[in-house]
């Protein structure tokens, strides 16, 4: 797929990505039945990150952001720029002044299988970015990749338009398809979070408001032995 860059793609409704904010990404992949999570691997770049937003997807070469760079010259606001680096990467493949450009352009921030340079100023300037460390070497700038079609980060699979949220426990996407459906589970499921969280405090057991009190001896029945 090296060489296709695609400039249309279908973006979800504002509405709807706004729909997932202050949803825990937790809460988002308990709605999707554990799905959607991308790996411990990537990483939030500093403590309180928040990402919300557009997939707008780069497949680059390994070692080689040139794809980036073009990208850059074509994201809309709203929009997180999600990048496969390919195997093998070791290069600082995102850096400062690319965090300058993508901010101009109103980008939500940058999700990537590769690692960051210009640490100190990502982070002084708390340019959202999730990826799997720094590395100060830089990248090369002369093989194509491409752009706005389905890539691997983190072990799942991301589609331009998919919605992309991060918190500092990681990142979530919500495939484009289905983002309705899961917007309503998981917005029903947040309340109830809040709301086990207040019983806790209350005095009530974890999971009593999900399962009953209780409900661990019995679900437990059977598959252990307990010595006193």
């Amino acid at each position: 797929m090296y060489g296709h860059i695609y400039h249309n793609i279908k973006r979800p409704p504002k509405e709807l990505v706004q729909g997932f904010a202050g949803i825990w990404t937790a809460t988002i992949s308990d709605a999707m039945g554990r799905h959607g999570l991308m790996g411990p691997e990537i990483k939030p770049f500093f403590d309180g990150v928040r990402i919300l937003g557009s997939a707008f997807t780069v497949l680059n070469y390994p070692n080689d952001n040139i794809t980036t760079h073009k990208a850059l010259l074509m994201l809309q606001p709203g929009d997180v720029l999600v990048i496969d680096e390919g195997r093998g990467n070791t290069m600082g493949s995102f850096g400062h002044n690319m965090s300058l450009q993508a901010r101009n352009r109103g980008v939500a921030g940058v999700v990537t299988s590769g690692h960051a340079r210009d640490a100190r100023l990502l982070k002084e300037e708390k340019f959202p970015i999730y990826c799997l460390g720094s590395s100060p070497r830089m990248s090369q700038k002369s093989l194509p990749g491409a752009i706005n079609i389905p890539v691997h980060v983190g072990g799942i699979v991301i589609c331009p338009g998919d919605i992309v949220v991060g918190d500092d426990d990681g990142v979530v996407v919500v495939p484009l398809s289905i983002a309705e459906d899961v917007l309503k589970i998981a917005s029903e499921r947040q309340q109830m979070e809040y709301q086990q969280a207040k019983d806790i405090k209350d005095g009530k057991k974890p999971l009593e408001i999900v399962y009953g009190d209780n409900w661990v001896d019995p679900a437990l029945k059977g598959k252990v032995k307990e010595f006193f």
